[in-house]
């Protein structure tokens, strides 16, 4: 693992036992969601650590390719110039601006067959709690979108294939452009 600035100015979670739990289930439900009848190529948008690539590592299907802004995170330099067939993000976009969020949704949509996959936080008063608990006291800050303006700003774009709840603290979604 590369070395990662002791500041994390961007709410990275390092999974413990019990999110660890909750954030295998949100990556459980991204997984079924992919269609593996066929070699898929997945962008994971804000990987993070990493987790999800490390839970596929053996899946001879689906390549995983990891994007974060943080430059020690990711594999790319820019994932533009990527190809892929789905995009995943998990806990990401409530730290766009609207403005900033409905680019990339333009720049996705140029794509030719390409499903997105998000897992949305509900943002609610059990996500806060669980957050308390497991001393993530930064877990919920610096948001600038509410969860129903993230699924919003990518309904203006795209329909809603599947739509499962994690634990009731979570929402992820299925989509493809209209």
């Amino acid at each position: 693992m590369k070395h990662i600035p002791k500041k994390n100015l961007f709410n990275i979670t390092k999974h413990g036992f019990i999110s660890g739990i909750y954030f295998n289930s949100i990556f459980n439900n991204i997984h079924s969601l992919i269609d593996t009848y066929q070699y898929v190529k997945v962008l994971d948008f804000g990987c993070g650590y990493g987790y999800f690539k490390k839970k596929l590592l053996n899946n001879k299907k689906i390549k995983v390719i990891n994007f974060d802004i943080v430059k020690e995170l990711t594999e790319i330099d820019d994932w533009k110039k990527e190809k892929f067939d789905y995009f995943i993000a998990t806990h990401v976009f409530m730290y766009f601006k609207k403005i900033k969020l409905n680019k990339l949704l333009l720049d996705l949509k140029k794509r030719k067959n390409i499903r997105v996959i998000l897992a949305i936080s509900k943002q609610g008063w059990l996500n806060k709690l669980g957050a308390f608990i497991l001393n993530y006291p930064e877990a919920h800050t610096n948001f600038n979108l509410t969860p129903n303006e993230e699924i919003q700003a990518f309904t203006k774009h795209m329909k809603i294939l599947k739509r499962k709840n994690v634990l009731f603290l979570s929402d992820v979604y299925l989509l493809e452009f209209r």
